[in-house]
């Protein structure tokens, strides 16, 4: 199967259990077990395309950081993808 992946692409994921929320894309792992996305938070802060320059300063600084640490602010989370029923 061939997924092509686009980051910061931003879509509505629904989760096996009927909840859906949005995502941006960040990536899906080499094993192709996990989607790892930019959250509401991250979608707001980082890949807003109506930024102010200020804004738009915040967000290049906060795509510096590493991935651990945009998860422990809640910029960056991750879900199974056998616990997806659809993203777009």
């Amino acid at each position: 199967m061939k997924i092509i992946v686009k980051e910061g692409h931003i879509g509505v994921m629904t989760l096996r259990d009927g909840t859906q929320m949005n995502y941006g894309m960040k990536r899906i792992t080499r094993n192709f077990t996990k989607l790892i996305y930019y959250t509401d938070k991250g979608i707001h802060e980082m890949l807003r395309p109506d930024m102010n320059e200020e804004e738009k300063a915040k967000a290049m600084e906060l795509k510096k950081m590493d991935e651990k640490a945009l998860r422990k602010l809640g910029y960056v989370a991750e879900v199974a993808l056998l616990g997806l029923r659809t993203f777009s």
